[in-house]
């Protein structure tokens, strides 16, 4: 078995697990930073240099709120639906053959199951993107709930996500810990009463 990223072993009385997708489970976001960066170039018309390090601030937006972003950073207005669609296509081919494991947090998965907890995926990402992604880590049947952008109304850095997979876990959010990539994402899960254990994104 992997070692295990550090973090307080207190919290492995809480008897649920909530762990983000992309970054987290997944070494994933530079995949995402390409299709982000090759989208909005090909809308544009021209290269755009997404940096990395504002990239990473601003995981776990919605797509409409990462528009409204770049609208502040650089000016540009962006049609959020041809986003989504030319990166649908993207991440469906490049996820699928791309994509690795976080082995060392796929450690904490595998341990806390040991314990008897439950465990569940809250993602901002689009359902199709996440299970691609989590099937072909092979670990979506590590999980008993899957949230996705589109179970609720308001992504990270709003509870929503959390909250539901609390609920769909049965459990309360006082039970559960989170493990998170991004600082919107500990935001969440600080709105959502839930300790975090926060990663580096990769």
């Amino acid at each position: 078995m992997s070692a295990m990223i550090p973090f307080d072993p207190a919290l492995l009385s809480r008897p649920g697990w909530i762990f983000d997708c992309d970054g987290t489970l997944a070494a994933s976001m530079w995949i995402h930073h390409r299709s982000w960066t090759h989208i909005v170039s090909k809308q544009l018309g021209r290269p755009f240099d997404f940096p990395w390090p504002l990239f990473c601030s601003m995981g776990g937006l919605s797509a409409v709120d990462t528009c409204k972003r770049l609208k502040a950073e650089y000016g540009f207005d962006l049609d959020v639906e041809r986003l989504l669609a030319d990166g649908h296509e993207f991440l469906e081919e490049h996820l699928e053959k791309d994509v690795t494991a976080r082995a060392e947090v796929v450690a904490v998965v595998h341990h806390v199951r040991g314990l008897g907890h439950r465990t569940a995926v809250a993602s901002a990402g689009r359902k199709a993107h996440v299970h691609t992604t989590l099937n072909r880590i092979d670990v979506a049947h590590l999980f008993d709930a899957i949230i996705t952008a589109e179970d609720v109304a308001r992504s990270k850095p709003h509870p929503d996500l959390f909250l539901a997979a609390a609920d769909r876990l049965g459990l309360k959010p006082a039970d559960c810990v989170v493990i998170e990539d991004s600082p919107r994402g500990k935001e969440a899960a600080d709105a959502a009463g839930m300790p975090c254990i926060l990663v580096e994104p990769a």
